[in-house]
């Protein structure tokens, strides 16, 4: 019997330390901090981005280094997600444990106060005074309704005891900042959909990684339950196309999102300000039922979103919408400045013939108002901003899997007299561009100077050595075929330009260079579409934190206990002793008015302590 009652101490005990671990601040602090510094990383580091941007950007080195601690997904992970599940079960368990406590606190206010507990209040004063104790009772009773307290007196033979206090409702603050943590970390958990995460992580649920495959050649693994109670996708549709279903990006593929409805882009529209920054785009939208009734229809911009039977729909972003390009490849040094022709949508890849390079169609831009210094142009007070025409972006990857950005621009821009096109590139995504400008010849075309190019390495393999007159000499037979009507003039500028283009060559990533013929545009809407049913909640749990913060600040508690006793004498003696949780400077200035009121009275002070000073008076 008694080991048993061992055994079950022992246990009691161990339960104990649990919760005072779970319940303890210590902890919850910790937590907090881990949570903060997760959300900067998670703030400053863009999410769900493809993972070969964040190959481009950081590297093969620190992208498997972050890669593994899952910083591309902060919000995804399970390390994450455990630490705002252990924030709520440590602040429940706090809740749990203090919330008796704490209602008892506010429903009872002992009016009797031991002699040694009223002494070791923040503050504390002892007096003597000639009246009666009945009226000095009353007298400081009248002192505390005048700064709002309500006393309440109990008497016991010939000693007096008089309590009061305000801000009875301050441990209410505690109580509603701890539930609202509670509330909003578990609607937070709620809205992150843990189900698909631990699908995720036992293996049912698995993401797709090949993102070329058409909707119906996914595998079914990769698809989330039709009736999922939270998600968030997102989906670039096409003007005229419709869409049953977005996509949520999981670390290098993607899962597969089934809406109950389908959605459907009538048209896109867009307008931008003087200075080519876009002012507004917006979305016509109509959303089918699958068996096409027409469920809604409406326009979806910025900050104006569309809702519907829980799931609402955001204008994200926009962007091209798999724009027919026609493009020329020059390859350097290729002979009379040969050129192919090209042909491919926005999104596709590109294989360049047997050489290993390949050629990522990443976007089309139609508008590229700039200031004029992005492309190295002087500045003009008048004219600050240069457009520079329709532009595609491209990712070019060599045989060896490096790869670089380039920004290709269609129409030329024209410098004293002079046209150049202009060829933007950078190796890695946080670099800015650096620009190339490669002077044109009749039409517009690059096709003179790449022939000019061709005849100069010509010229050098035969042994010829640089020199101001082989490079005039070397042009005028080029320009005797390619441009037989220009003057003098115009061949003396484009030999510079050409000069100057072959020094910004030296860097240049690729040995080739592509211009833009022709286009046939589309535009496509980036579309986020959330079910996030917990939103309400975090919504009241931000109500519920920001009234307990206001509680804790502008409702503390202040506590006032008094004992009044008969002397010998017939007088009375009074010891008073006060405290307040905030603003204690405050609060003892108050008690000094209380003891110079009641010395004006004619009570004498014995002794007090005020904000940890201890004061004597008398001999």
């Amino acid at each position: 019997m008694q080991a048993q009652t061992k055994v079950m101490t022992r246990e009691r005990s161990q339960w104990r330390l649990l919760g005072s671990f779970l319940g303890s601040m210590r902890l919850a602090v910790s937590l907090l901090v881990l949570l903060a510094i997760a959300s900067i990383i998670g703030t400053i580091l863009s999410q769900q981005q493809p993972y070969s941007n964040y190959a481009l950007q950081f590297g093969p080195f620190w992208f498997a280094v972050f890669r593994t601690l899952g910083l591309y997904d902060v919000y995804r992970t399970a390390w994450y997600t455990g630490i705002v599940a252990f924030l709520v079960l440590s602040t429940a368990t706090c809740v749990t444990r203090n919330t008796p406590r704490m209602l008892r606190d506010i429903r009872e206010f002992p009016l009797r106060q031991r002699e040694n507990a009223l002494r070791a209040q923040p503050q504390v004063v002892e007096m003597l005074a000639a009246e009666d104790p009945d009226d000095l009772t009353r007298r400081l009773a009248q002192t505390l309704r005048a700064s709002g307290f309500r006393p309440r007196l109990l008497q016991e033979g010939d000693t007096q005891y008089l309590a009061a206090r305000k801000g009875k409702y301050h441990r209410l603050g505690y109580f509603l900042t701890h539930i609202a943590i509670i509330v909003i970390c578990a609607a937070a958990l709620y809205n992150a959909d843990v189900p698909v995460k631990w699908a995720e992580l036992t293996g049912s649920l698995r993401p797709a990684t090949d993102f070329d495959l058409p909707l119906s050649k996914i595998p079914p693994s990769a698809f989330m339950p039709v009736h999922n109670p939270a998600y968030r996708g997102i989906i670039t549709l096409p003007e005229g196309q419709t869409a049953d279903a977005v996509f949520e990006l999981a670390g290098n593929g993607y899962l597969v999102q089934p809406l109950p409805f389908r959605i459907h882009l009538k048209a896109f529209h867009i307008q931008y300000y003087s200075t080519g920054m876009p002012k507004d785009f917006v979305s016509d939208v109509v959303l089918y039922s699958p068996q096409g009734k027409v469920l809604k229809e409406g326009a979806i911009r910025v900050n104006h979103p569309m809702s519907y039977d829980g799931v609402d729909i955001y204008q994200s972003s926009f962007s091209d919408g798999g724009s027919l390009l026609t493009m020329r490849s020059y390859l350097l040094g290729a002979a009379d400045g040969h050129s192919a022709e090209l042909q491919g949508r926005v999104g596709q890849t590109l294989h360049a013939g047997n050489s290993g390079y390949s050629l990522q169609l990443k976007n089309f831009e139609l508008y590229n108002i700039v200031p004029r210094s992005a492309v190295g142009e002087p500045s003009d007070p008048r004219h600050p901003t240069v457009n520079l025409g329709p532009s595609f972006t491209y990712v070019v990857r060599d045989p060896q899997g490096g790869g670089a950005e380039m920004k290709t621009y269609m129409q030329p821009i024209t410098r004293g007299g002079q046209g150049f096109f202009v060829q933007g590139y950078r190796r890695s995504l946080g670099d800015p561009y650096q620009y190339v400008y490669i002077p044109t010849g009749p039409a517009g075309s690059i096709h003179l100077f790449m022939a000019y190019l061709a005849a100069l390495q010509k010229a050098a393999k035969e042994g010829a050595n640089a020199s101001p007159a082989l490079f005039s000499a070397v042009f005028d037979r080029v320009a005797a075929r390619a441009a037989p009507d220009w003057t003098s003039a115009q061949k003396e500028r484009f030999v510079e330009a050409s000069l100057q283009a072959l020094a910004g060559l030296h860097d240049y990533p690729v040995p080739f260079v592509l211009t833009l013929s022709q286009f046939d545009h589309r535009w496509a809407a980036g579309l986020q579409v959330t079910k996030w049913p917990g939103t309400t909640l975090i919504y009241w749990g931000c109500v519920a934190l920001v009234l307990g913060i206001f509680i804790l600040f502008y409702l503390p508690q202040q506590k006032v206990w008094a004992q009044i006793q008969r002397r010998a004498d017939g007088g009375s003696r009074l010891l008073l002793g006060a405290g307040a949780d905030r603003n204690r400077l405050d609060f003892a200035r108050q008690f000094a008015r209380w003891r110079a009121a009641l010395e004006a009275a004619g009570a004498q002070t014995i002794s007090s302590r005020e904000t940890h000073e201890e004061v004597h008076h008398g001999p």
